[in-house]
């Protein structure tokens, strides 16, 4: 994986960026959370918290953490990132309603997990 203890440039944070929807869709959960948690730290620290990046490295966490049944921390990641870009992008934008849709992919994943248990 990558290590950067340093600024990187757009196009590093893309290539990282890719890494991480890779391995979630490939559904290496491991590795796309570790991949996920360094991609987070380097958009914080090469483009501040507030950056556009910064949101999808939190947006990405969250996704992974639905996949992962962790509930509690992805929507923790997932609100995280919703706070943020409806600050920096108003509450009506295409950041904005992609955050959306997947806490709404999380809540509903959620209720079908409890409705199995409920069920049994």
């Amino acid at each position: 994986m990558w290590f950067r203890s340093k600024r990187i440039e757009n196009k590093d944070w893309e290539v990282m960026n890719n890494d991480v929807v890779t391995l979630t869709n490939g559904r290496r959960m491991e590795e796309a959370l570790l991949a996920g948690k360094e991609l987070y730290e380097v958009s914080k620290n090469s483009f501040g918290k507030q950056h556009k990046h910064t949101v999808t490295a939190l947006n990405n966490l969250g996704i992974i953490y639905t996949l992962r049944e962790e509930f509690a921390e992805a929507e923790s990641y997932l609100l995280a990132a919703l706070q943020i870009s409806e600050r920096a992008s108003g509450e009506i934008s295409r950041e904005v309603a992609l955050v959306n849709m997947n806490l709404a992919n999380l809540y509903g994943y959620k209720a079908k997990k409890i409705m199995a248990l409920i069920e049994k």
